[in-house]
């Protein structure tokens, strides 16, 4: 008995020596590399693995537009648009993700003047006599929801939103009538394309605002008769906007 204990001993020692002399000779670069092969070596990796699909980007900008402008009216008057340069503004832009998992969103708040209005048109006869543009200086601010998809240099998105206005001048020597509403609100659409040369970025977009309040007094001819006056303005513009994080901002 004793000499088959003495032989387990001898058989152990002689089975566990070399892995040990073995294990204590092997370097930091074969450990690492072995360690790529051991299964709990990635149980954090859920938590400390960032994924690329996360896509934050801020964009600070000015476009310059020319629109064309007019009043919807509920009951037949002589009256037409008018068009104008003089629509410019600022415009802050962030991009990212939505449900955590979809890359293709975004938020664009704006500051932007542009002009308003109608041309008043007096007819005899279907003969026009006169014509007389009733032009305000508007103030908005913008704010919409982005859809976008982003293909190497370029970057197409559709956009949706709000606006508010406010009327803070005229080209009427009278100033702004009493029966003009200087604030108002409405709904925007935006469609676009950027060609970016990070960190610039070069955009074409056109957008259509409609307002929802009255641009006049629905009073304003008759009080048993109402007269109901929407805005709306169709406007293509170019952009210059600069990215201010880099390329990406990915979640952490």
């Amino acid at each position: 008995m004793k000499r088959i204990f003495a032989f387990l001993i001898v058989l152990t020692l002689a089975l566990t020596l070399p892995a040990t002399l073995q294990a204590q000779n092997v370097t930091e670069e074969e450990e690492a590399y072995l360690k790529e092969f051991d299964m709990n070596s990635f149980k954090d990796a859920g938590t400390k693995v960032k994924d690329s699909t996360y896509l934050y980007q801020h964009l600070i900008g000015v476009k310059w537009g020319y629109a064309l402008s007019n009043v919807a009216f509920s009951q037949s008057a002589s009256h037409k648009g008018f068009n104008t340069t003089k629509s410019y503004g600022i415009y802050y832009t962030y991009l990212h993700s939505m449900l955590g998992n979809l890359p293709f969103f975004g938020i664009q708040l704006g500051l932007e003047s542009t002009e308003m209005g109608y041309t008043h048109v007096t007819k005899v006869d279907e003969v026009i006599i006169d014509e007389a543009e009733q032009r305000y200086s508007v103030a908005d601010f913008q704010m919409l929801a982005i859809f976008r998809v982003d293909a190497k240099k370029l970057r197409f998105s559709l956009g949706a939103g709000g606006y508010l206005s406010y009327i803070y001048d005229t080209v009427l020597p009278q100033g702004i009538p009493s029966t003009t509403n200087k604030g108002g609100f409405g709904l925007i659409g935006q469609g676009g394309m950027a060609i970016k040369f990070h960190p610039i970025e070069l955009h074409f977009e056109a957008s259509y605002k409609y307002g929802l309040t009255e641009f006049l007094d629905p009073q304003i001819y008759s009080k048993d008769y109402w007269l109901y006056t929407h805005p709306n303005q169709l406007q293509f513009s170019v952009g210059v906007h600069y990215n201010l994080g880099g390329k990406y901002f990915k979640k952490k």
